[in-house]
């Protein structure tokens, strides 16, 4: 037995608190979809820019300083976060077969996440903030610009 003897009972006590939209992990699903479904050109993303763009999505603000990194050629940097809740999202969508990974590390949508990204772009009302500012990042974040930010990264900043 796993409760020790001097423990009689173990009592639960169900709260009415909400756990916010962007820590659910359906959430995070659903915003991976759609970045592999608007800004991956070839419908794989690597796992960097999954996280760049989802930072970028978290606020205004992000979302504004990516935009302006994009629309920059050179003398523009942004800060590259790794969520583990991310981290987390993808691990359970490849459980799920929503997403696949490739040999080249790269993540597309399985059919499963195919589908499911399909009931999410139909639905005018869900992702209304994703989905307009995805649209807006498109393809302009491509490997070669994440590979030369990392590099600036890491050349000047660690």
């Amino acid at each position: 037995m796993f409760i020790p003897d001097n423990v009689e009972g173990i009592s639960f006590t169900n709260r009415p608190i909400a756990v916010p939209y962007n820590y659910r992990i359906i959430y995070r699903i659903s915003q991976i979809i759609l970045i592999i479904h608007y800004c991956c050109n070839r419908k794989a993303c690597s796992l960097e820019k999954i996280h760049i763009t989802s930072t970028a999505l978290s606020t205004k603000v992000e979302m504004d300083k990516l935009l302006h990194f994009l629309d920059k050629e050179k003398e523009s940097y942004i800060l590259v976060r790794f969520n583990p809740a991310i981290n987390r999202a993808i691990d359970f969508a490849l459980a799920e077969d929503i997403i696949v990974r490739q040999k080249n590390g790269l993540f597309k949508l399985s059919i499963k996440g195919k589908k499911y990204m399909d009931y999410i772009i139909k639905d005018n009302d869900l992702f209304i903030f994703e989905k307009h500012n995805l649209s807006n990042i498109g393809t302009k974040l491509t490997e070669d610009r994440i590979n030369q930010l990392i590099s600036l990264w890491r050349g000047s900043y660690v």
